[in-house]
Formats: C-alpha cells, structure tokens, sequence
C-alpha cells in the first residue's frame, strides 16, 4: 500500500496535539505551507525531519518502506529527492519570503513618507 507522506505527518501532528499556528512559527513557515504539506503524498526529507524534531516525533518507523533510519531521523533512500533547488516547496518558501520581504520595505517606506 502507498504511504501517503502528508497525512502521517499531519496525523502525527495531531496525536502530539501541537497547535499548527505554533508549528509554523517554531518552522518559520506560513500555516498554508504545513496545510499544503498535508497533502502531498510525497515529502522531502527535510521537512519530514524538521516536522519531526518540532513536534518531538521519529518518523522512522512510518516510513520504512521508503526512508531508512540514521541516528533517530528518518534520511529518504532516493538521492535524486535532495536536489534543494528542484523542490516545489524549496522555491515556494523563497517566493514567499521574498514577498514578506518587500511588504516589509514597502510599509517601511510608507511610514517614511507620512512622518516627512
């Protein structure tokens, strides 16, 4: 049977009863982007590992099959997954921090513009 990353995730989440707004700030990603992760039915390793160690929980065990276990963490078998810059999720999070970024530059000048 296919393991459906995001919904384990999502269930361990919920078992550990972490808050998701918590989660997301504890991650430094938007409550969309953990919604979204739900979803897939991939993941890449390293959201699976930082979801883990931010709720406390060894994903090992929920993914044998696809992940093996080095030191407590689960490390996915399947290197062509780790090339950062091909990930949906690895762009998406630029994008949006980029965006954060200029709404923050953008109302910084704005309050400039009113104490002038």
């Amino acid at each position: 049977m296919e393991h459906n990353a995001g919904e384990i995730i999502e269930l361990a989440v919920r078992r550990q009863n972490v808050n998701i707004s918590d989660l997301s700030r504890r991650m430094h990603v938007n409550r969309r982007t953990l919604y979204n992760w739900f979803k897939q039915r991939k993941l890449h390793t390293d959201v699976i590992i930082e979801i883990g160690k931010a709720i406390n929980h060894d994903f090992s065990a929920d993914f044998q099959s696809d992940y093996m276990d080095l030191g407590g963490f689960s490390v996915y078998k399947d290197e062509s997954s780790l090339n950062h810059s091909d990930s949906v999720y690895y762009w998406m999070e630029k994008y949006i921090s980029l965006l954060e970024d200029y709404k923050k530059l953008v109302q910084k000048g704005s309050h400039h513009k009113t104490l002038s």
